[in-house]
């Protein structure tokens, strides 16, 4: 295999993990959403794992949170323990187990063996 492919093979893997990583965090916030009846703002503030920032309105928003829920805004170097964190604690907070909570285990799944 020539270095184009090589190159092309790694970023191809490198742009699979971080839609994946997207995935996770989608599926995150979707899973404690409906476990919780809690927005995105209630999983930044009761877990401690992403800030929230405060506009001259005084709306809180979770800018950074937000950015790891697309393709298109994930970071190009995301803090993969915190996208770990942020699954496994919306898995133990579920009040009951969904089909969004099984979808969840498997893509952190399948992102830690990509890691």
């Amino acid at each position: 295999m020539n270095s184009n492919a090589q190159r092309s093979a790694v970023e191809l893997e490198e742009l699979d993990r971080r839609q994946l990583g997207a995935l996770v965090m989608r599926l995150s916030l979707a899973c404690w959403q409906e476990t919780t009846s809690c927005d995105r703002k209630d999983l930044a503030r009761q877990s401690g794992l992403w800030n929230l920032y405060s506009d001259v309105g005084g709306h809180e928003r979770t800018q950074t949170l937000d950015k790891y829920l697309s393709e298109k805004t994930f970071p190009l170097r995301p803090r993969w323990n915190r996208i770990y964190a942020t699954a496994c604690y919306v898995l133990s907070n579920c009040r009951t187990s969904s089909e969004l909570c099984e979808q969840l285990r498997q893509s952190m799944d399948t992102l830690r063996r990509l890691n």
